[in-house]
């Protein structure tokens, strides 16, 4: 069975990115770039580590940390992706993960202190190479990937920008342009707000259209806010980490999409985000007065204030 390289403890004061000249600041959050990075045999990304992390998450029981489902979907899946009923726990398929014929996602592993320090160094790091300022980060958090061989993670977009540090095994990143809207159409986007987070559909003829990126373990690739991805596992298991974060700007578009959504819904034609300065500013100003003014989770952040206008409108369409 394929085994990661020898562990090692990385210090604080070591540097884990290797950012390209101009591209972490030119293309961040614009376009998909790929970047190289010093993680790979890290303790923290041990079989026996993160299956310990596994059940440390699945402890809390205050909200979901952990996801395993089937690794066989094909790439227009969705979420809608089983359970792989035969393995019988998490624990099974990571510590078998080789054969289990899994995926495994871990959310929000900051929550062990460790992990969160790695988060901390790392968010550091890109906000000092892409040239982010700290108070336009309205939410950050770490997620873990783990998928056996030939896996497919399926094709969806996120809300968030993310940074995708490829530790163990290789795979293959299909990453589309998230402003090419003959991939991503504005319906997709605005249901997608709306809650549906399978809005955004995969065909044959979008595949064309597709950057490709060839990760192997110490390298990592760069998918802006609302960007389509989907990957497919090479022939040995693979280990992921996902550093993704909010920025303010993209929230008070996902506000702009939202009112749009509704005016779609009641027969009128919405203009996009970014045509109109004003028509932007009133939409979110609505959503906003809705909103959780201090919000606990990622979904309040995004979505309370949509939620919260939904309830008279529907009455009001009833």
């Amino acid at each position: 069975m394929p085994t990661a390289a020898a562990t090692k403890t990385i210090p604080q004061t070591t540097q884990n990115i290797e950012a390209k000249p101009n591209a972490f600041r030119s293309d961040f959050n614009k376009k998909s770039f790929q970047f190289s990075h010093n993680l790979v045999g890290h303790r923290l990304f041990s079989l026996p580590r993160l299956a310990e992390l596994a059940k440390t998450l699945l402890a809390d029981t205050t909200t979901r940390s952990v996801r395993w489902q089937a690794g066989g979907a094909p790439v227009d899946a969705g979420w809608a992706v089983p359970l792989n009923e035969k393995v019988e726990s998490v624990n099974e398929a990571i510590s078998n993960l080789a054969e289990s014929g899994s995926w495994v996602l871990l959310y929000s592993v900051q929550r062990d202190p460790e992990y969160r320090a790695l988060l901390d160094q790392l968010m550091s790091e890109i906000l000092s190479d892409t040239g982010c300022r700290r108070e336009d980060v309205t939410w950050e958090d770490a997620y873990i990937f783990l998928a056996s061989p030939n896996a497919v993670t399926p094709y969806h977009i996120d809300h968030e920008a993310t940074f995708l540090f490829q530790v163990h095994g290789n795979r293959t990143a299909n990453i589309w342009d998230a402003n090419d809207r003959s991939v991503l159409q504005e319906k997709e986007i605005e249901k997608y707000y709306a809650g549906d987070l399978n809005a955004a559909k995969y065909t044959v003829e979008k595949q064309a259209k597709a950057t490709v990126y060839a990760l192997n373990q110490g390298t990592g690739v760069h998918h802006p806010s609302k960007a389509p991805h989907a990957f497919k596992n090479g022939d040995i298991y693979s280990i992921a980490l996902g550093i993704h974060f909010c920025v303010r700007e993209c929230d008070q578009q996902a506000a702009t999409y939202q009112m749009n959504y509704l005016l779609r819904r009641v027969g009128l034609k919405p203009t996009p985000p970014g045509k109109s300065a004003w028509r932007d500013k009133l939409k979110m100003s609505i959503i906003g007065m809705f909103a959780d003014k201090n919000p606990k989770t990622k979904h309040d952040m995004l979505r309370s204030g949509f939620k919260k206008l939904t309830i008279p409108l529907r009455a009001v369409m009833k």
